[in-house]
């Protein structure tokens, strides 16, 4: 130790600051491997059907649903995952394999094995604002889109019975009075 050192126990030598700085640096390379990293997704649900990969497509649109056409024309499995009104259900909890820090939603197999038509699956869903549809588990990673929304009409009540039973409140009316007039003359006064 020369005498500066020894005056002054808080300054460093060189060689113990690269030395520092190399096990930290090394720290920092393992620790990063364990970082959630956002998925890009390489395509969307109008890039898939204009190529003729696996998408979806609205049918109808009613009092509080969405119809849903799943289509695949590829010799392929595709799993379209959905999501109700923003919401992850309680049963979903197993890690998506490809999304980290994920978890793979419920949804909506389509089956293009071994067809020469395409395949189409019909699906309605009940919802109160929007249905969203996503595509990550298949057979190829080039037809994987984000979350695609598909907005649900407005949930009104059709009949006297769509009112009792609490269910004036479901539909945002004061009581079930309210409700009833609703479907009797069509007067919202929410």
């Amino acid at each position: 130790m020369n005498d500066e050192t020894k005056a002054n126990p808080t300054t460093l030598s060189r060689r113990r600051v690269l030395k520092a700085g190399a096990v930290t640096s090394g720290a920092l390379l393992i620790g990063g491997t364990g970082v959630a990293a956002a998925y890009d997704f390489p395509s969307t649900n109008e890039n898939n059907e204009a190529k003729g990969w696996p998408y979806v497509d609205e049918l109808d649109d009613d009092n509080c649903e969405v119809t849903l056409e799943f289509v695949n024309d590829t010799n392929s499995l595709a799993y379209f995952e959905y999501r109700i009104d923003g919401e992850t259900p309680e049963e979903a909890d197993t890690p998506h394999p490809v999304i980290s820090g994920d978890v793979i939603y419920p949804g909506v197999t389509v089956d293009g094995r071994g067809e020469s038509d395409p395949v189409v699956e019909i699906r309605t869903f009940n919802a109160t604002s929007m249905v969203e549809i996503r595509l990550a588990l298949g057979g190829e990673r080039d037809w994987d889109f984000d979350w695609t929304p598909f907005t649900v009409p407005s949930c009104d009540p059709e009949t006297k019975n769509d009112c009792k039973d609490g269910g004036w409140e479901a539909y945002g009316f004061r009581n079930q009075g309210q409700c009833i007039r609703y479907v009797n003359t069509g007067k919202d006064s929410r």
